[in-house]
């Protein structure tokens, strides 16, 4: 009997918190969201803009913190900007917030899908333009 009412309350603190899934998951938010991240899809009220010409790849540590890099071509050349930061889930677990090191303000994400490889974050900007960030891991 304790041993189904531990598996049923694991099962239950691991249902789906978002709108795009997984339904469950035997793996905590954290353990889902901490990876090496590429974008795949960049969209604005569901219109595509991302630009495949460039490439952003955010890594999402353990300790708190990530890093970000963007590789564009410029005159034949690839050039790389990079920034780091720390990361925090809300009480809820379902937005994460980027705190940019040097930034006294963090910019959130609400959390749309987050899979072992894949990842969606939404953002809704004072215009009530929808902004949909889609990633993936190798």
């Amino acid at each position: 009997f304790v041993l189904l009412s531990l598996l049923a309350t694991f099962l239950l603190s691991s249902c789906n918190k978002y709108s795009e899934g997984p339904t469950f998951s035997l793996l905590t938010r954290k353990a889902r969201i901490v990876n090496d991240w590429t974008l795949e899809s960049y969209t604005k009220d569901g219109t595509e803009l991302y630009d495949q010409t460039y490439e952003l790849n955010i890594s999402i540590e353990k300790d708190g913190t990530y890093s970000m890099s963007i590789i564009t071509p410029n005159l034949g050349q690839l050039q790389s900007e990079t920034s780091h930061g720390t990361w925090e889930f809300d009480n809820d677990q379902s937005s994460v917030t980027l705190l940019e090191e040097g930034s006294i303000i963090g910019v959130s994400y609400d959390i749309v899908q987050l899979q072992n490889k894949n990842l969606k974050l939404r953002q809704t900007d004072f215009n009530n333009a929808v902004y949909d960030w889609t990633y993936i891991s190798n």
